[in-house]
């Protein structure tokens, strides 16, 4: 990251970017790094519903509609408002969570749909997709301590593990049988990282990248149909990242692993 090297902390140029920077606190209580994981299951609706149309549908700029900005302003409210729920929940540790991050899957995965269209074909081509946005939770929901960098023992992780690699083996499957191009390489790209997580000694750096790469994978894929969808991204993964060096010191969203979160307030 430049501002590191151009801006180092404790500098009087850092400390000179430090108060715009708190300014922004109001809009990042929003929480937009959840955003990436909303657009991409938006965008994943939109696909399958283009899909269904032209499978030959690439890096179309035409995709963008007036009608998306709309539905990505009320997905980031209907998010929040969801959260109100206890019905809803943010980890999956029962059948009944898992369900219930589906349910929450399928309402933004439809809200994607509406500026091409609805089509009944969307139970048959719509599920992988959200079988691989409850992977996504189950991932986020092994529990780590990235300031102790410990993880939970191999033989809590491994039954959650297994899981999350049969899953995407199987959306991977069901994505090629549909001639889905996207989710099956999608899922076919992601299974590496939950497999080694599985069968490796447990590691921090495992984890972390089995969280990193099941929003990062599927996002770049989408942006192959989507282009403008890319640029969305890049600027969020920017923004948030500049203001959590000069707001708390830290240097995230980042691809790197095992990374220091000491805050220098």
């Amino acid at each position: 990251m430049l501002a590191e090297k151009y801006f180092p902390k404790g500098s009087p140029r850092y400390k000179a970017f430090i108060d715009p920077f708190k300014k922004l606190d109001g809009f990042f209580s929003l929480n937009p790094e959840r955003w990436f994981s909303l657009w991409t299951i938006i965008l994943a609706g939109a696909n399958t519903a283009g899909h269904l149309e032209n499978r030959w549908l690439y890096w179309e700029w035409s995709t963008f509609s007036y009608l998306f900005i709309p539905i990505l302003v009320f997905s980031t409210w209907l998010d929040r408002y969801l959260d109100k729920f206890s019905f809803f929940s943010k980890n999956v540790d029962s059948i009944q969570s898992a369900i219930s991050i589906l349910l929450r899957g399928s309402v933004f995965f439809i809200l994607g749909m509406i500026p091409v269209g609805f089509n009944y074909l969307f139970f048959i081509y719509g599920i992988p997709y959200l079988i691989f946005f409850l992977v996504g939770y189950m991932v986020w929901s092994i529990q780590i301590d990235t300031e102790e960098k410990s993880v939970p023992s191999k033989a809590s992780m491994a039954p959650i593990l297994l899981t999350i690699t049969l899953l995407t083996v199987f959306v991977s499957i069901v994505g090629y049988l549909n001639d889905d191009p996207m989710i099956s390489t999608i899922a076919a790209v992601y299974t590496p990282f939950p497999l080694v997580a599985l069968i490796f000694p447990p590691a921090i750096r495992h984890i972390q990248r089995c969280r990193m790469h099941v929003v990062f994978i599927p996002a770049m894929f989408l942006s192959v149909r989507f282009p403008w969808l890319l640029i969305m991204v890049t600027l969020l993964f920017w923004i948030l990242r500049y203001y959590n060096y000069f707001r708390f010191g830290e240097v995230k969203p980042s691809f790197k692993v095992d990374l220091p979160f000491a805050k220098d307030n």
